[in-house]
């Protein structure tokens, strides 16, 4: 099975069709002697002309009335229909009247059927029974009512013999090569939508299944690996040429604060303040918070009480709303950096902010931060998730803008760290709702 599951698609498809056959060959080979041994007409119908014949030989040899009686009884039993001709009808049936040693043959040639003759059988509420007129001396002759046979004698054997030999073979066939074929790229499917550039998995695309799937698995998990590597190296050059400019910034602070022109040297250091807070958000934005935080237990009420304690203490109108006291595990600086970032940027573009915790019932939690500025649209929603997009055309409301890495910071944090969920969404009357889902640990 191994062997089979890891062979080419070309060659699965073959080994099944042949399976198929064999299958197919092995069950009509078991089950048709069975199927038409008990149900065709064929046999059916040689087996009623042969009893009939039989009849018709002790009729011949009896004797006596009482004989002939007997002999009429023991057919019925036999499942044949015969009466005597009475002498009255003789002359009216003489046209009809064959030979005993025709009995046989047209027997046969009464009951045989082909496909328009079942069809028109099946079809007939009240099918029309024949019967034959036998000499049996120069006195005597026979009535045999031909036997009529129901429809489903005809289906039978034909439906029977189409279900074991077509449709459940491949029905059974459908469901293993599904299982076989399909299988493997339904996982291969579910990684490909679950990794993520930033997935610290070597090996994400899992390499089994068939030769073509597992060939495409190691090219992907190939070209991921380079995309890391990729993005490490930038991540690292940046990080340094963010940590070497603080040098340079140092000494123009230091010669700006020499200047003997006071507008110029507050112009100057408002620039320099600038260029020091891009760089402090890049590198914060390059550096994960979470390294090397172990996750631990916390009150997680208590942590939210104090980042809206904080903020309102500078003046940041925030309202925290949830239980007062609420165990959880997690990375609570990185948690905290990811609250304090969206909080930040949400008090410069609105007045009030709803800092709001939720216990669900399996265990997980809900943060929500809601506030009640301009909102965003549909589109900038996902646009403000991007590194360095500001929106504040559509929301600034203060004078103090960021660079567009809050949102961005936040969001790996809740999903790289906590395994979490982080959605926009529109908020009631207006403003945004910035919706985190947190797993049960």
């Amino acid at each position: 099975m191994k062997t089979l599951r890891r062979a080419s698609i070309q060659k699965q498809i073959l080994i099944l069709a042949t399976v198929l056959v064999v299958l197919v060959s092995v069950i009509a080979m078991v089950s048709e002697p069975f199927i038409y041994g008990r149900n065709d007409r064929d046999f059916r119908n040689g087996l009623f002309a042969g009893q009939a014949e039989m009849v018709l030989d002790h009729f011949r040899e009896a004797a006596s009335t009482q004989e002939e009686d007997a002999v009429l009884s023991a057919a019925v039993r036999l499942g044949v229909r015969v009466e005597k001709l009475a002498p009255g009808n003789a002359a009216a049936a003489r046209e009809k009247i064959i030979s005993s040693s025709d009995l046989v043959e047209r027997i046969k040639s009464l009951l045989a059927s082909s496909i328009l003759t079942s069809i028109r059988d099946t079809l007939a509420r009240e099918p029309k029974a024949d019967f034959l007129v036998v000499r049996v001396d120069a006195e005597r002759a026979l009535i045999f009512h031909m036997p009529v046979f129901p429809p489903r004698l005809w289906l039978a054997p034909a439906v029977a013999s189409g279900l074991l030999k077509i449709v459940i073979p491949l029905l059974l066939l459908a469901v293993f090569s599904s299982w076989l074929i399909t299988d493997p790229l339904t996982r291969f499917a579910t990684a490909a939508k679950r990794v993520s550039a930033d997935d610290n998995t070597d090996e994400p695309f899992e390499a089994e299944g068939a030769s073509e799937i597992r060939s495409l698995a190691e090219s992907l998990n190939v070209m991921r690996n380079r995309i890391q590597k990729m993005a490490r190296d930038r991540t690292m050059v940046l990080s340094s040429v963010g940590h070497d400019l603080r040098t340079p910034l140092t000494r123009l602070r230091m010669r700006a604060e020499r200047s003997g022109d006071p507008e110029l040297r507050r112009l100057m250091l408002a620039d320099i303040e600038t260029l020091v807070s891009m760089i402090d958000g890049c590198l914060a934005y390059f550096n994960d918070p979470s390294e090397g935080e172990t996750d631990r237990k916390v009150d997680l009420s208590s942590l939210l009480q104090t980042i809206a304690s904080d903020f309102s203490d500078t003046g940041v109108n925030v309202a925290y709303s949830g239980p007062r006291r609420l165990a959880y595990v997690c990375k609570p600086q990185a948690l905290t950096r990811a609250l304090t970032n969206l909080i930040d940027n949400a008090s410069r573009y609105a007045t009030q902010i709803d800092l709001i915790l939720r216990h669900r019932d399996d265990g997980g939690v809900q943060i929500r931060v809601a506030d009640n500025g301009p909102g965003l649209t549909d589109e900038l929603k996902a646009k403000v998730l991007e590194p360095f997009f500001k929106a504040d055309e559509s929301r600034q409301i203060g004078l103090k803008g960021g660079f567009g890495l809050g949102l961005p910071i936040a969001q790996g944090i809740i999903k790289k760290a906590h395994r979490g969920q982080f959605a926009l969404l529109d908020g009631e009357p207006n403003g945004l709702v910035i919706a985190i889902d947190l797993p049960a640990v």
